[in-house]
């Protein structure tokens, strides 16, 4: 890393904004993991052309130069995969590279995903793991998200049904066979949707709707709106502008997927699965909902060692120093001012990275 260390204890926001903390990088994060002779860039052109034809040479040239300047990152899941197979990754790389910058690693009851998980395994090509999918139709396999779904998703499921399990029975196939076998048994548990982040996310987010039925963690005792609770305690100052112009890479960065009333709308619906920034953010609003005061020893540690287990649960990779959104949470938590809500420390900062005036709304206690 150049400049100084994002994992150095004296953190400060000032050196985060002036530039004087380093992040990995998506290109850098390509180069260390790409193990073939032919020029990384040249091989992602040649082989994301053979993928995706119709697309255009020049356009996917012009998609891979952004790229490895760091000016954007892939699209979608979908995208990252076909990176993935691309570079010849294995299986344990893959799931590296969408943890890192999908902010989740392979999703393993996702039956599409555990076709490329399985195709990666076996030094499958992009089109073969993609007929491959097709023949076992998966898409029939991950169902709809409709609410059937959403109701599957709210409820208890059984230790066998959860990600860790199948994940563990997963590791066991070698052949197409045992994967058409393995779906068969276990067709009822596949599903687009983390079913554990799913219930965090509605336990979390109904104490912030319903704060007179929690431990009266917010200034108000009233019900709040969706559209209240994300202006109030998730926004953060945060603009909605979608434009990337005029914008700094952090900047960009922060603002990516930061949830927004309709988005959080479409999580409860089940019309969007629940990512890592909505976890952590209403993590931060509820202060883990009230599990552990700041003014306990060792709290600090303990905050982050929750994060950590909540992500885990979640399929998700653990917070890392390394990226400037979970920078942002570790220092939060971190700091030790008069203002006892780590989510004030967060929005202070992030008021401080966008310029904007309003003060921090666990500040207002008068609206």
């Amino acid at each position: 890393m150049l400049g100084k260390n994002a994992g150095d204890a004296e953190m400060t926001v000032e050196e985060f904004l002036n530039g004087k903390v380093s992040f990995w990088k998506f290109s850098k994060l390509l180069m260390q993991i790409y193990q073939k002779e032919e020029p990384l860039s040249q091989r992602l052109i040649r082989k994301l052309t053979e993928y995706n034809g119709d697309e255009g040479k020049e356009r996917i040239a012009r998609k891979v130069r952004n790229w490895m300047h760091d000016r954007n990152l892939p699209q979608n899941r979908e995208e990252l995969f076909k990176i993935c197979f691309a570079l010849e990754l294995d299986e344990k790389s893959a799931d590296m590279v969408l943890g890192i910058a999908a902010e989740s690693g392979i999703h393993y009851r996702n039956a599409r995903e555990l076709v490329y998980a399985y195709s990666l395994r076996k030094g499958m090509d992009y089109p073969e793991a993609a007929e491959c999918a097709k023949r076992l139709g998966v898409d029939m396999l991950n169902g709809s998200s409709g609410r059937a779904e959403v109701r599957n998703l709210c409820a208890e499921f059984p230790a066998e049904a959860l990600t860790g399990h199948i994940r563990s029975r997963f590791d066991r196939i070698k052949t197409e066979k045992d994967l058409q076998n393995f779906f068969e048994v276990h067709r009822e548990k596949f599903g687009i949707q983390h079913r554990t982040a799913y219930r965090k996310f509605r336990k979390m987010l109904e104490s912030l709707l319903c704060p007179s039925q929690g431990e009266g963690l917010l200034p108000n005792e009233q019900d709040y709106s969706i559209k209240k609770v994300v202006e109030q305690y998730l926004r953060m100052g945060v603009p909605y502008d979608r434009r990337s112009g005029g914008y700094t890479q952090i900047q960009r960065t922060l603002k990516q997927h930061w949830p927004s009333a309709k988005s959080i709308c479409e999580m409860c619906s089940g019309k969007a699965d629940v990512d890592r920034k909505t976890l952590l953010l209403l993590y931060l609003a509820t202060e883990g909902e009230g599990g552990t005061e700041i003014s306990e020893p060792g709290s600090v540690m303990e905050h982050q060692r929750r994060m950590d287990l909540m992500l885990a649960q979640c399929g998700m990779p653990a917070l890392n120093i390394h990226c400037p959104f979970d920078y942002l949470i570790l220092l939060a938590v971190r700091q030790e001012e008069e203002d006892d809500f780590i989510s004030g420390r967060m929005e202070k900062m992030l008021r401080k990275i966008f310029n904007t005036e309003r003060p921090a709304a666990y500040l207002v206690t008068g609206e």
